[in-house]
Formats: C-alpha cells, sequence, structure tokens
C-alpha cells in the first residue's frame, strides 16, 4: 500500500507524520546492502543497526541509530543502501519515499537545516567512533569511549548487549570485557548490572592489555 505525498511540513516530525509505520522483531532486517535505496526511516522506538560486509567476509557495525533518529539518510543520495540496515531489539520504525523527502526539503529551507545538523551530529559520532578504533590499547579505547557515552554525572547505561558496544569500537566481546576487569582493577570504573560508573573522568590512564 502506497504512503499519501506528505503536506509542506516545517519539521522532520511532520514529514515523517504520514509515512508508513513498521514494526521490526528483534534480530530483523530492515533493508539489505545493495538494495534499491528508495526509502529514508525515522526510529520511532528502539533502535537500528547499519552492518557494512567487505570484501573479505567480515561484517563491520559502522552505526546505530536511536529512537528519534533518522536513519538511511544516505539513501538520498545513492541507487543502493550500502549497509544493512538490522534491528538488534525490538523497533518500530517510520518510512518515507525518498522522492518525497526530496521534495519537502527543496520546499523548506528550515527542513534543510533540520536535517542538516542531524546529519553533522551523526557525523561527528561517526568520526569519535573511527578515531577509537584507531587507539591500541583496548582499556584506553573503552574508556575513552565510556567517557563519550556517559551522562553529566559520569554514568554510562547499556541499551543493548555488551557484545554491540565491542563490536562498534573493533574488538571482541572477550577484549572488550578484559578491558572492563582491567578498569575496574585500576580504579576507573564501578560496574554495575548494565551500567558503568566514571571514577576519574580526566585522569591519565595506565594501560595492561593491547589489542
Amino acid at each position: 500500500m502506497t504512503a499519501p505525498s506528505p503536506p509542506a511540513a516545517a519539521t522532520l516530525a511532520g514529514l515523517f507524520a504520514v509515512g508508513c509505520r513498521r514494526a521490526l522483531a528483534p534480530g530483523e532486517t530492515l533493508f539489505h546492502q545493495g538494495d534499491a535505496a528508495d526509502r529514508v526511516f525515522l526510529i520511532e522506538r528502539g533502535r537500528v543497526r547499519m552492518i557494512r560486509h567487505l570484501a573479505s567476509g567480515e561484517a563491520v557495525a559502522v552505526h546505530t541509530g536511536r529512537a528519534g533518529e533518522l536513519f538511511a539518510e544516505g539513501a538520498l543520495f545513492a541507487a543502493v543502501y550500502q549497509c544493512d540496515g538490522l534491528a538488534p531489539e525490538a523497533a518500530v520504525v517510520v518510512a518515507c519515499a525518498k522522492e518525497d523527502v526530496l521534495e519537502a526539503f527543496a520546499a523548506s529551507f528550515s527542513l534543510g537545516l533540520e536535517l542538516l545538523e542531524r546529519v553533522t551530529r551523526q557525523l561527528h559520532a561517526a568520526r569519535a567512533l573511527v578515531e577509537l578504533r584507531d587507539i591500541r590499547s583496548a582499556e584506553e579505547r573503552v574508556l575513552r569511549h565510556l567517557r563519550l557515552r556517559a551522562d553529566a554525572a559520569g554514568v554510562v547505561a547499556f541499551e543493548g548487549r555488551l557484545l554491540e558496544a565491542a563490536a562498534e569500537l573493533g574488538l571482541t566481546h572477550e577484549a572488550y570485557y578484559r578491558a572492563l576487569a582491567a578498569l575496574a582493577r585500576q580504579g576507573a570504573i564501578r560496574r554495575g548490572p548494565r551500567r558503568v560508573q566514571l571514577l576519574r573522568p580526566s585522569q591519565p590512564l595506565q594501560t595492561e592489555t593491547r589489542v
């Protein structure tokens, strides 16, 4: 069933209000790498991950979209999706045809600015992850990632499994757990169920292990 053409919208929320809603089960794929890129999504609930399959056969997690964020906005200027879109947990997304989205942007300067702001924030986050993956020490890589994700009280609450955080950093889950244990021994963090408290937010780290 085809969604009606969107009316002029002043915000992205208004634009996607008439989109097609889709519920995703845990582990369900929204689209596959190489599929025709014909839709852009707004994540209404849950999270969706971008998984890129390399020529080597390796699958790399390149981005995790969260509730309230646009997802696969690169489809606006691409013929095919460059990654798989996979829901690690139950999620709900709203889809809009990319032709409708581009038409709305052309008609609204403020809407274009909102998209630019969102994409810029996501780009900064992606660049930060790339920089973290270049850090050789597993403990330093994990600690800096925790500092990026911590709230004002220095607490990091994990939305999904720690395995997902490890994948974001290019670490195996064994290396990630070892790094957390080392950080706890050094007094840099305190671990709890699905959360970590930073204890020394800015103090230099004495690393123990290498990747």
